[in-house]
């Protein structure tokens, strides 16, 4: 079976395209008529684009069927993630989230409604990289906080086991893989790499890692955080100051330590 992960807008499902279907589209009705005839077996999460659209109608459609809902100015839209609590007794539910100013705000209030995040972020200037860090400190030790905010869980888990993860693959853009169909049906890589060459780019087989492919950038080559990031924070531009980011990564490699600590101190039934 193809691999690949397509990201595909509703209307181009016809396609004869294989492999597993990420589908989008900007009204729930427009989902549901597109989906189905389709094999559910391939569709593995839809996504709204349109957090003003009324989600009722997705609730009890596919139950268990993951639904990403896309937040792209997250200071002003953050209330209507209220208007979708619903979606959370029959599916998971992520929102993706633009990391610009107010985002902290916006993922408080998804936390507090029990929805998953992945944070979108570019190049954060270093007014952003302040508020990234008062999420991360929220994350980290808000008690009420029961569902991830990516970056930060899995990069947190690859400090605490040892086994770093890159970016591109916490945050669903591993270029091996995934696939963006735009609506006039075009295929190019997704997210940030829209435009790379794919034939540079290492397969999901490959033993060729992405660190040694995308993070290209001389500071990368020598950077403690290399297998982390991946080259991430170095896409578009190859010449961004990565002093932020590297903080963000070590605020992440402090908890990962004093989580292994605390765990360490715990009593066995040895020990009792």
């Amino acid at each position: 079976m193809n691999s690949l992960i397509y990201n595909i807008p509703a209307h181009r499902l016809p396609d004869d395209r294989e492999g597993r279907l990420i589908v989008r589209a900007s009204d729930p009705a427009e989902l549901i008529a597109a989906l189905t005839p389709e094999d559910p077996g391939r569709v593995i999460a839809v996504q709204l684009l349109n957090l003003d659209a009324d989600s009722e109608p997705l609730n009890a459609w596919a139950p268990g069927l993951p639904i990403e809902l896309l937040m792209r100015d997250p200071a002003a839209e953050f209330p209507l993630l209220y208007r979708h609590t619903n979606l959370l007794d029959n599916h998971p539910v992520q929102i993706a989230m633009t990391v610009a100013p107010g985002f902290g705000k916006a993922v408080k209030t998804a936390a507090a409604l029990d929805f998953a995040v992945r944070l979108e972020l570019e190049q954060p200037d270093p007014a952003l990289i302040e508020e990234l860090a008062a999420v991360l400190e929220f994350y980290l030790h808000q008690p009420t906080v029961a569902q991830p905010v990516e970056y930060f869980h899995g990069a947190l888990l690859g400090f605490y086991h040892d086994e770093p993860i890159p970016l591109w693959l916490i945050l669903d853009e591993n270029p091996g893989i995934v696939r963006y169909i735009a609506a006039d049906g075009t295929e190019s890589l997704s997210g940030r790499l829209a435009g790379a060459d794919l034939t540079i780019l290492p397969d999901a087989d490959s033993k060729t890692g992405f660190d040694q492919v995308l993070a290209t950038a001389e500071e990368c080559r020598t950077c403690e955080f290399l297998k982390s990031c991946g080259g991430y924070f170095k896409w578009p531009r190859r010449d961004y100051d990565c002093a932020g980011v590297k903080r963000v990564f070590g605020l992440l490699r402090e908890a990962a330590a004093e989580l292994r600590r605390d765990l360490a101190a715990v009593p066995t039934e040895q020990d009792l």
